[in-house]
């Protein structure tokens, strides 16, 4: 499989930390629910970037490994009905066409993008944004979602347990209005939270061959 990157997820069960990493200037506090964390911030236009946190066992082959899984793309990414790599560039890169279901009466929406991972001493770190367009042109039925920007970041800790933080902005374009827009960014990220903490442990019994941990 490719590596699926998007915009963006229990059987095992999450081990919580009271405080989770304090989050920069700027960011505004929104729930903590079932060790999942939701801040927020404005963006531009209205519009607002989130911010979700938890701490999970995984390692970062297990995690890349889900989302190598296009296939299962749509069982933890919220609103997600399919997803598709368009090109590999490298081990490390793609580009990546996902489809989202809007909420009647809203048009679906989908996105192209670029992104890239990497694994030093800090960590784990995939980067997101906006793909030349050009690549694969707007999609009869669909609304193209542009100016996204996300960063999955994790962090293995001493207790067996790894912090996983995303911080994502997307431009749904179209006529929502931003209250929805930033109310259902702020819920489709808790729920792709959820999902992903759900998923995580069916994805750990293999290395990956572009991890070494």
């Amino acid at each position: 499989m490719n590596i699926h990157l998007t915009f963006t997820c229990i059987c095992f069960t999450l081990i919580s930390i009271p405080i989770l990493a304090s989050p920069e200037r700027g960011w505004t506090f929104d729930s903590a629910d079932n060790g999942i964390t939701i801040h927020f911030r404005e963006h531009s236009d209205d519009l607002v970037e989130v911010k979700a946190q938890m701490f999970t066992p995984t390692t970062y082959g297990g995690f890349l490994r889900l989302l190598q899984d296009t296939d299962k793309v749509p069982e933890w990414v919220d609103n997600v009905s399919g997803s598709v790599v368009v090109k590999q560039i490298s081990p490390s890169e793609n580009i990546v066409y996902t489809q989202f279901s809007a909420p009647w009466p809203a048009k679906d929406r989908d996105m192209l993008t670029y992104s890239k991972f990497r694994i030093d001493a800090e960590g784990f770190r995939l980067e997101i944004s906006d793909a030349p367009q050009a690549i694969l042109p707007p999609q009869a039925d669909y609304i193209r979602i542009t100016s996204v920007h996300a960063v999955w970041q994790l962090k293995k800790l001493t207790d067996g347990n790894t912090h996983i933080e995303y911080t994502v902005f997307a431009d749904p374009a179209g006529a929502l209005p931003n209250w929805l827009i930033n109310k259902l960014a702020k819920e489709s990220a808790r729920t792709t939270f959820e999902n992903l903490r759900a998923q995580l442990p069916h994805f750990q019994t293999d290395e990956h061959p572009e991890v070494n941990e």
